[in-house]
């Protein structure tokens, strides 16, 4: 694709933007844009994943250093997603980024595993671990069989569904008030631990994770980034942007900075409520550290901060990646049906329901194969749960693969056109270091999980022949395009 095909394509997509009325939902502030950021990022590995990563290192400054390399990849990820931003507005973030860098193929397959995999597989999983939480905080312990948390969990990702096609203000507003609640409940934590003593409860100390410092961080990198990614989200809704250009980088970086802080603040929670010992012994490290703080209602308390974790998280898949279908319509690479804004709401409805309605599809359908299968009611739901982590789990090599074509692809843009309108720092710098560091993540989750990361590739690889055939359309339909 030549540099005039580049720029072709990107002022097709600029004047189809404008035709389709975008001036109607431009409602979303740098602010907005942060919101949706955070939710992506935040959910509910970080109530669990710190303990993980305390048994692969030596020591508290291991640890925090773990985290704090974490920090560092997000921080470069959030440059070059700014960048790109910058460079490539418009809604669909990651989508038109491939595009534009190189060209509809691996666009489109990025496209298809976001929507067949990815989020909804997302989705499932956080809709059923906010079920049981919720029943944790309300009723001390779960209530529930498998069926019932699973309906519930279906009715839940409907409910958010339909509150995102209510309008985007009313979804921007449910975000920012669900993300305000859940860095205040986390803040509550870590207050309380700053009050606490520290590591009031002896422990025994754990025997070395041995290998060297490096050995150890390789290692504890992988759930710390297992944690932290997601600021792709809020580039999905560029094209809401009240100024795209300006307000989409201004969102991300932000948004990731309040992560970065966070999380950090959290671990130091840990360490201050439980110990390091205590952190490496703990399978369970939110509802451990909210014991040590609040007492005996500290299982409560946790409970109701994941549950609201998970909610903000929900409302962000509902929310953020219908936009990436409705690029991909745009394009001429999904029905054209999905490139439709409603003109009151400012939302793309077909999107909206194509996401909600097979996510709640995908866990029925799950649950009922394993009901199926295993003959077994009673663990039905904790079967549920695993056949969704492993095809969650599935996604992770294609997820952090395409993080890295990112970075290749802000290089690429570079070369091809120049400065963007709002020049971000550090951007050449950071799309070389965030493409190797991705890279290295995909290689690793090859390596720790080889079966799943075999399924998410064949699973990418059933979007060709419908790639192949939207193509075929296009070409036979130049003027179909949206």
């Amino acid at each position: 694709m030549t540099r005039c095909d580049d720029q072709h394509e990107l002022a097709n997509g600029k004047q189809a933007m404008a035709q389709q009325g975008y001036a109607a939902s431009a409602a979303l502030s740098p602010f907005d844009i942060a919101c949706v950021v955070i939710g992506g990022i935040v959910g509910i590995g970080i109530f669990f994943t710190p303990g993980a990563v305390a048994r692969r290192v030596d020591s508290p400054f291991e640890m925090l250093l773990a985290w704090g390399l974490g920090g560092v990849l997000a921080v470069l990820g959030a440059l070059v997603f700014a960048d790109l931003a910058a460079r490539v507005p418009g809604h669909g973030g990651v989508f038109r980024y491939l595009l534009a860098a190189f060209g509809r193929v691996p666009a489109f397959l990025f496209g298809w595993a976001n929507w067949l995999v990815i989020q909804s597989g997302a989705l499932t999983v956080v809709a059923l671990l906010m079920v049981e939480h919720w029943e944790r905080a309300l009723f001390g312990a779960p209530v529930c069989d498998g069926t019932m948390r699973v309906v519930l969990a279906a009715a839940s990702i409907l409910a958010f569904m339909a509150t995102n096609l209510l309008s985007l203000r009313v979804g921007k507003r449910v975000q920012n008030t669900l993300i305000v609640a859940k860095i205040g409940a986390i803040l509550v934590l870590v207050a309380a631990a700053g009050l606490a003593a520290s590591g009031t409860a002896p422990v025994a100390a754990l025997e070395s994770a041995g290998g060297t410092i490096w050995s150890r961080l390789a290692a504890a990198m992988l759930p710390v980034l297992f944690a932290i990614g997601g600021w792709q989200q809020g580039s999905f809704v560029a094209g809401a942007a009240r100024r795209p250009q300006r307000d989409v980088p201004i969102g991300i970086l932000c948004g990731v900075g309040v992560v970065v802080l966070i999380y950090f603040a959290i671990n130091l929670a840990y360490l201050s409520l439980l110990s390091f010992d205590g952190a490496r012994q703990s399978s369970a490290i939110g509802a451990d550290a909210a014991q040590a703080a609040f007492g005996s209602w500290g299982q409560r308390a946790f409970a109701g901060m994941v549950a609201v974790s998970a909610m903000g998280i929900m409302n962000t898949i509902c929310m953020a990646p219908p936009y990436v279908l409705l690029a991909m319509a745009q394009e001429g690479l999904f029905p054209r049906l999905f490139a439709r804004v409603d003109a009151r709401t400012g939302t793309p409805v077909v999107g909206v329901l194509a996401h909600g309605l097979w996510a709640a599809t995908l866990l029925v359908l799950v649950h009922a194969a394993v009901r199926l299968l295993a003959g077994l009611e009673g663990d039905s739901d904790k079967r549920t749960l695993s056949v969704l982590d492993f095809v969650c789990d599935s996604v992770v090599f294609v997820d952090w693969l395409v993080y890295g074509m990112c970075g290749l692809a802000l290089l690429s843009l570079r070369r091809r056109m120049g400065a963007p309108q709002s020049r971000i720092p550090f951007a050449g710098f950071a799309a070389v270091m965030f493409a190797v560091g991705a890279g290295l993540v995909a290689i690793g989750a090859i390596a720790q999980k080889p079966w799943p990361s075999l399924l998410g590739s064949l699973l990418v690889g059933l979007g060709i022949p419908f790639c192949l055939r939207m193509l075929r359309q296009s070409a036979a339909n130049p003027g179909g395009r949206s």
